[in-house]
């Protein structure tokens, strides 16, 4: 269970980021749209900043800031994604 918690930790806080990148600024996807990119993204962001630092991300502020600023620049790719010129609607 120890194992899981972390990634639960950040999909949810990266569902959050999304959701507030959305309020910031809109990206045309809806709210579910939002809230998997976010997921996603605030899965991606910690794995690669710890992957970069080399660390085992034992610093759990950081580990928070990191889930949700990826979650919002997952939310914000995912809209620039669906609004790619020659995208299938």
């Amino acid at each position: 269970m120890e194992s899981i918690l972390p990634y639960l930790l950040n999909t949810v806080l990266g569902a959050g980021g999304g959701y507030l990148g959305n309020m910031l600024k809109k990206n045309g996807l809806g709210m579910v749209g939002n809230l998997l990119s976010g997921a996603v993204g605030g899965n991606v962001l910690p794995l690669l900043v710890s992957a970069i630092m080399g660390g085992g991300g034992d610093n759990m502020v950081m580990n928070i800031i990191t889930a949700l600023l990826g979650g919002g620049l997952g939310s914000l790719v995912g809209g620039m994604f669906k609004k790619a010129p020659g995208a299938a609607a």
